[in-house]
């Protein structure tokens, strides 16, 4: 588990070395030597963002995974998971508290 979130945050921090900043720089270089156009630039840089928007999605969803993976193993619970079942023993009180017979002193 410890090896899949390491390489999860490895790929991320790879994706997103190159910053909006570094890629237009990047491209500004490809276009002056007359590698790409200034059209193909613009394209390429809205390619990588978008990707890069994608695989930080992704990142976030395996981390979040990973992270609920381990939560569960030292056997801890969702916040969301102990507030509904608070509430059904809420509930569970208050039927028994209702039905409960009444029990009338002995004389």
């Amino acid at each position: 588990m410890k090896g899949l979130l390491e390489k999860s945050l490895l790929l991320g921090l790879g994706t997103f070395s190159m910053t909006r900043d570094k890629a237009e720089v990047f491209l500004r270089d490809l276009e002056e030597r007359g590698e790409v156009t200034a059209a193909e630039g613009k394209k390429l840089l809205n390619e990588l963002m978008e990707k890069g928007e994608q695989e930080k999605v992704v990142l976030q969803d395996t981390i979040q995974h990973s992270v609920n993976e381990i939560m569960k193993g030292f056997g801890y619970i969702k916040k969301e998971e102990y507030n509904s079942l608070e509430e059904r023993v809420k509930e569970l009180e208050a039927r028994l508290s209702n039905s409960a017979p009444t029990m009338e002193p002995e004389s």
